[in-house]
């Protein structure tokens, strides 16, 4: 089964993160998602189904593509563009759904971390479960706390380049 797969169902993009991304959305924005927002929050990143998103850059840059087509079959062009404007990679201006994402991180517990390291181990990148969440939330905390709100595949990417 391709990781991005396994992420999908069991990992770091399953719809656990949806809800770690709910919970950042209220701490964002002080109110619930309209009807078609939290949809889109939970097919958001459904386009990781079948990658290797970790090995395969292109197929990380778009994994928009799928969530985005599903929003717009449901929703028209609002989602569409809702779901693109989470990616940086997808060209489209940010969307409310991106700083979501990106702080979902931050809100993540530690246990949600170590669970989605068992199902996708080169997270961990060979460190212990607890130096890998040390390492990455370090990254994320340093990203959200400067504002700059960056992408956690841009901390892996620079995570393998110390390893």
């Amino acid at each position: 089964m391709k990781q991005g797969t396994v992420s999908i169902i069991l990992g770091c993009h399953s719809p656990i993160h949806s809800l770690y991304v709910l919970k950042a959305w209220f701490k964002l924005y002080h109110k619930p998602p309209c009807f078609w927002e939290l949809v889109c929050i939970f097919i958001h990143d459904i386009g990781h189904l079948g990658t290797d998103y970790l090995n395969n850059l292109e197929e990380k840059k778009n994994h928009w593509r799928l969530g985005a087509e599903i929003g717009y079959k449901l929703f028209g062009q609002k989602a569409y563009d809702f779901i693109a404007g989470h990616c940086e990679y997808s060209g489209f201006p940010q969307s409310k759904l991106y700083k979501a994402d990106k702080l979902s991180q931050y809100k993540q517990s530690r246990l949600w971390s170590y669970w989605y390291q068992i199902f996708e181990p080169k997270i961990s990148m060979g460190y212990s479960k607890r130096e890998a969440y040390k390492r990455f939330m370090e990254q994320v905390s340093k990203s959200i706390e400067s504002g700059e709100y960056r992408s956690s595949h841009e901390m892996y990417l620079e995570r393998c380049k110390e390893k």
